[in-house]
């Protein structure tokens, strides 16, 4: 008993052993929350002597998940039978167990990204709806909505004037969903969704949970979303012994649905609660602790605490603001080649934090001219994404007539409807004729079914080739506009494609710097020194190299050298975060806290005063966060802002022009759904049935029975469609 609770500090044991009740932990970075999580854990089963069976902890990762377990076998032994778990490995075995109280079989599927698209493309196709950028989105808006919690309904409503296409999104999410029940699966998110589904309908299920698990410990509570939420509070009950760490100030995951309010008002949701701050901190040196304590105070919705040092005194933060930003990227690299040869520093003790991935462009070309080896971490490297990948190979094409592979990946992108089919067949006439494909295409042999499919795309390319000898920032811009990049990544309202329509933007800059630095450079030259920066021939086993990461991809993880880049207004807070709620920003403030934690013994943080974006220098203001960190006078800002933009020429944007937005769609007047059991007594082969959706048609065919009984309906323009008659909105025709 006495190596459960050695080397643990005073409020560590504390916390360990008050095993009864609700208790929240506000773990402040760095202070050893794995830690105190295992060893509760283990105490409880050692000292209480409750079998480990009766124990439950939920994790985030697979990651964490192993690391916590490795943890529990040290201190209670391999066969020690805690249930360590991610939400939705737990949700999954729970939903086999009870499948059925919920309409599905013990041996459901479970359906990967790949599965989902599939059905929701086919969905698409019943419902007609043709939209390349709806395609593209659409799991990207299930997955929220289901997250969240709601209906198609439901989901509609909260997307009603601000989507475009939000009736559509409704259509295609109920369908999809309809698609699942009948092939007996359930996409990852419904693992959350029908777990909370089966507590709220099935007694049974509950019960033996709360029977079961007499203790839960949660962990990153700070990142659960409403649905998962719900599962905790409901298998906990209302008396039940439940433990959650976390951290409110590192709430960074707002945009995929992670809730704040869930631990700042945990208290209030299970009264009672005994809260602990953890927050000695064991990584960082007090300068940079003091630098983070400073900038997190200006957050309003938080539990009050302050990280406390335990290391020694470091070296002072250091603040750079560079004239434009490739200066700025210069003065990082340079920083850390100095750095390296002053103190002997490894390249994998620094890394480059930026708050967008369209600003990884700058450094990863800094620190490939200077032949410094680095990692893109959690994401990929600039010119390896896919968009960026896509401009390339048009490029390529108009440059090289018989790259057929850059003519295969974009032949189709965006969609024209040429499918892999056509590919082909193209491909096998090319061959027959010796011709690239692009030659084949303009072919006056070439069959008139290809031919015709091919057209658009071939003027296209035409159409670019006869442009080609302009400058190449003017080329290079007449190529995007005239493939539609903008449209096509913007329609939707995606945030994830309108990332990617900003790292074009951000390639754009590139080309125009490029043509700045040598004037007489044509489209060749361009693509030749992308294949230089590009070309990575180093060993992979090499594990010292510079980390480039989103602030966000770094979450959890620590460095002994740490650069916060590009922290001006509009990037670091982000525009969206200027223009939306007090939410945004203090997420916004949060996301710069785990940036700044990261650091262990130096932190650089850096701005630009200019930025190149598109085809002009943009200048730009010092990010509020600077000032803040340094616990300086902000009462100015605001007045030092608009001096800025008076200056600048750039006026503030009225609020009502600040988010787009649509009409409001009517959503049809629908039959509620049956609370029992439909009478399908008249649903017999012959029988003419209406839909709301699809008309009027004729069973076909009936099979099954009860809850399981389905129908074979034949419908005059739609087709022959199979529904499960006790959900289907399926009435008798009169």
């Amino acid at each position: 008993m006495t190596d459960i609770l050695e080397n643990l500090s005073e409020i560590q044991k504390k916390i360990v052993t008050d095993t009864e009740g609700a208790v929240l932990v506000l773990a402040g970075a760095g202070s050893g929350k794995t830690r105190v999580l295992t060893h509760r854990v283990a105490y409880i089963v050692s000292k209480l002597g409750v079998p480990g069976w009766n124990i439950l902890a939920i994790t985030f990762t697979n990651k964490a998940t192993a690391e916590m377990r490795e943890r529990l076998e040290v201190l209670l032994g391999a066969d020690n039978g805690v249930w360590v778990s991610t939400f939705h490995s737990f949700s999954a075995s729970i939903l086999r167990k009870f499948s059925e109280h919920i309409g599905f079989k013990q041996n459901f599927s479970i359906y990967d990204e790949t599965d989902s698209k599939r059905v929701i493309a086919k969905a698409m196709r019943e419902l007609r709806i043709e939209s390349a950028q709806l395609k593209e989105t659409m799991k990207e808006h299930i997955s929220r909505a289901k997250n969240a919690g709601l209906s198609p309904e439901e989901y509609f409503k909260d997307i009603n004037g601000l989507v475009d296409s939000a009736y559509d999104i409704m259509r295609v999410y109920e369908r999809y969903n309809e698609l699942l029940i009948n092939s007996n699966a359930m996409d990852f998110d419904d693992l959350l969704h029908k777990m909370k589904e089966l507590l709220l309908t099935s007694e049974e299920a509950l019960g033996y949970l709360r029977r079961r698990f007499r203790y839960i410990h949660v962990d990153e509570f700070q990142d659960t979303n409403k649905v998962q939420y719900e599962i905790v509070r409901l298998i906990a009950g209302d008396n039940g012994n439940i433990f959650v760490v976390g951290d409110d100030d590192q709430s960074i995951y707002g945009w995929r649905g992670a809730e704040i309010k869930n631990i700042l008002n945990f208290d209030k949701e299970f009264p009672g609660t005994k809260i602990y701050k953890l927050v000695e901190n064991y990584r960082s040196t007090p300068e940079i602790l003091e630098t983070a304590n400073r900038l997190i105070s200006f957050n309003t919705e938080r539990h009050e605490k302050k990280l406390v040092p335990i290391l020694n005194s470091g070296v002072d933060v250091t603040y750079y603001s560079a004239y434009n930003d490739m200066q700025e990227a210069d003065w990082v690299i340079d920083k850390i080649r100095f750095l390296i040869a002053r103190y002997g520093y490894r390249k994998s003790d620094f890394a480059i934090l930026v708050r967008a991935t369209s600003l990884t462009r700058l450094f990863e070309a800094a620190l490939a001219k200077t032949g410094v080896k680095y990692r893109v971490l959690g994401g990929i490297k600039f010119y390896d994404r896919k968009e960026i990948q896509d401009v390339l190979a048009y490029m390529r094409l108009v440059s090289n007539n018989a790259d057929n592979e850059a003519l295969e990946r974009i032949i189709n992108m965006p969609q024209r409807g040429i499918g892999d089919a056509t590919v082909q067949r193209l491909r096998e006439f090319a061959r027959s004729q010796s011709l690239s494909m692009l030659d084949a295409c303009y072919s006056t042999l070439l069959p008139a079914q290809i031919k015709k499919k091919v057209e658009p795309f071939a003027a296209l390319i035409g159409e670019l080739m006869n442009r080609s000898h302009i400058k190449l920032l003017d080329f290079v811009g007449f190529l995007v506009e005239k493939v539609g990049f903008e449209r096509y990544y913007t329609a939707a309202g995606s945030e994830e494609e309108a990332a990617r329509w900003e790292n074009i933007k951000e390639f754009m800059a590139e080309v125009g710097q490029f043509e700045e630095k040598n004037p007489e450079a044509d489209l060749n030259d361009f693509l030749q020194t992308v294949s230089l920066v590009r070309d990575d021939s180093e060993d992979e086993s090499d594990r010292d190299k510079v980390t480039v990461a989103t602030m966000h991809a770094v979450k959890g993880l620590e460095f002994k050298v740490v650069f916060a880049v590009g922290l001006e207004e509009g990037t670091f807070p982000s525009a969206q975060a200027l223009k939306a709620d007090a939410g945004a920003m203090e997420e916004e403030r949060r996301v710069m806290y785990v940036a700044i934690t990261r650091a262990k013994e130096r932190l650089f943080i850096t701005n630009a005063s200019r930025r190149f974006k598109f085809n002009h220098v943009e200048p730009c203001l010092q990010s509020r966060f600077v000032e803040e960190s340094k616990g300086g006078d902000v009462g100015a800002y605001t007045l030092m802002k608009q001096r800025s933009d008076y200056v600048s020429g750039l006026k503030p944007k009225p609020a009502f022009l600040s988010e787009r937005r649509y009409p409001k769609q009517v959503l049809p007047a629908k039959p509620a759904k049956p609370a029992v059991m439909k009478d399908l007594s008249g649903f017999v082969k012959g029988a003419a049935v209406r839909h709301p959706r699809y008309g009027e048609g004729v069973i076909m065919s009936v099979s099954g029975t009860g809850k399981d009984q389905t129908a074979t309906v034949s419908f005059k323009e739609l087709g022959v469609k199979k529904f499960v008659l006790q959900l289907a909105p399926l009435t008798l025709k009169e």
